[in-house]
């Protein structure tokens, strides 16, 4: 079986070199999968040498104009040559056992969608943490049966490529919001598709942020919220009573992981996640806004 790895990348060579560095670090066999890098409108446009990860997989560069990272994922399906297509993004760096773990789990349950966990890189960097103690909790909220979870982020998920194919991959409408991932999941949960979450399938995440990188990146998100809200109207998927009720939860879900801190990192992550709970709103309520103004046309 071949699985085809799918990195969007948008002006950041680096830590790409870095993502595919660890791709090349896999317990899978070499020339069990292939890396397919989606250069999403790079200036300069992406230049790799191939050869520095020869004999570990077989690389391909797709170049396109930017899209945003659902457009590029889309692209580099298509381009894919593997039965099974896994995503991580190119400030990730996989733990050595990443794709045999979650491959293995995709064998097992074949028509799933499969995801991972992740974890903070950078742990100087306290914008970081909070971001990913959010997701964490999202997930101990949102995944608290694996068998039967609800949300993956986009950087550790795999499934078949028929399977991605027939859902119509990621909306290519939220290319300036995010949200895609959750938009996606929803869509593959409503066609009777089930999600499994791996815990152990590893990711580390070097997304460094700092207070403004920090407050874009949640108002952003909250502008993704109120599109994937309103877009599940439209097909009736359902309402924000699982989301409100994940805010509900929040102050118990955060309790039970309090302890891995010490007192003055909590009280710098209270200050975050304030702010992330203003950002968040505040973008919810600009898409609002600016969606009635457009007579409420999703476009």
């Amino acid at each position: 079986m071949l699985a085809s790895v799918v990195i969007p990348t948008h002006d950041r060579p680096e830590a790409l070199g870095r993502c595919l560095d660890a791709l090349g670090r896999q317990t899978v066999e070499a020339g069990w999968f292939e890396v397919v890098v989606v250069d999403d409108g790079s200036s300069p446009a992406l230049v790799l040498e191939a050869e520095r990860w020869a004999g570990k997989f077989r690389l391909s560069v797709v170049r396109q104009d930017n899209t945003g990272p659902a457009g590029a994922r889309n692209r580099g399906v298509v381009a894919a040559q593997g039965e099974v297509v896994v995503f991580t993004d190119d400030d990730c760096l996989p733990e050595p056992d990443w794709l045999e773990i979650i491959l293995a789990a995709w064998r097992e349950n074949p028509e799933a969608l499969v995801g991972g966990s992740t974890y903070n890189g950078l742990s100087g960097d306290l914008f970081a943490e909070t971001s990913n103690f959010i997701l964490d909790l999202v997930y101990a909220h949102f995944n608290a049966s694996p068998e039967e979870a609800y949300f993956f982020a986009s950087n550790n998920i795999a499934c078949g490529r028929q399977a991605y194919l027939e859902q119509g991959g990621f909306d290519i409408s939220f290319c300036c919001w995010g949200g895609e991932d959750r938009d996606f999941c929803d869509r593959w949960r409503a066609a009777g598709r089930t999600l499994r979450w791996v815990p152990g399938a590893r990711i580390e995440h070097r997304h460094g942020q700092s207070l403004g990188k920090f407050v874009r990146l949640h108002f952003r998100y909250g502008q993704g919220a109120y599109i994937y809200q309103a877009k599940r109207r439209q097909r009736g998927a359902g309402t924000m009573q699982a989301d409100l009720a994940f805010h509900g939860a929040f102050p118990r879900l955060m309790c039970r992981q309090w302890g891995r801190y010490r007192w003055p990192r909590r009280l710098g992550l209270l200050r975050n996640l304030a702010i992330w709970h203003l950002a968040n709103a505040a973008g919810f309520a600009r898409e609002a806004w600016r969606f009635r103004g457009k007579g409420g046309r999703l476009d």
